[in-house]
């Protein structure tokens, strides 16, 4: 599992791990009873405070990405193919509407935005 933070990012350092992990977790790089780290490794290979790493874990925890068993740590929920995708397209709702938003008052067309969303798919 690769984690990091930008400590000068105005992005909260919680929310930052939060984002990691969920990413990982909608992508399929993390599974289903994927082991995380415990927290205070977290805490010192990163360099922040132990309760910076337990609000991510919580915050993932609460939103049922992520499951705590006594003696055991935390590892990644069970989470159905449904589930994924739906937290997949929530994941690019609000970027995808800026961008509309932006393409628009630009004057692209409809076919415009498409294709140039295609090239950059493609792009490596």
């Amino acid at each position: 599992m690769r984690l990091s933070v930008l400590p000068t990012s105005p992005i909260p350092v919680y929310r930052q791990l939060y984002e990691e992990i969920f990413s990982q977790v909608i992508s399929g790089e993390l599974k289903s009873g994927d082991p995380l780290p415990p927290i205070r490794t977290v805490a010192k290979e990163l360099g922040i405070g132990v309760i910076t790493v337990r609000t991510a874990w919580d915050a993932l925890e609460a939103d049922g990405l992520i499951v705590t068993r006594a003696g055991s740590g935390c590892s990644i929920a069970p989470v159905d193919r449904e589930r994924l995708d739906e937290l997949r397209r929530e994941a690019v709702s609000e970027p995808l509407k800026s961008l509309i938003v932006s393409a628009r008052k630009l004057g692209f067309t409809e076919e415009e935005l498409i294709r140039c969303v295609r090239d950059e798919m493609t792009r490596k």
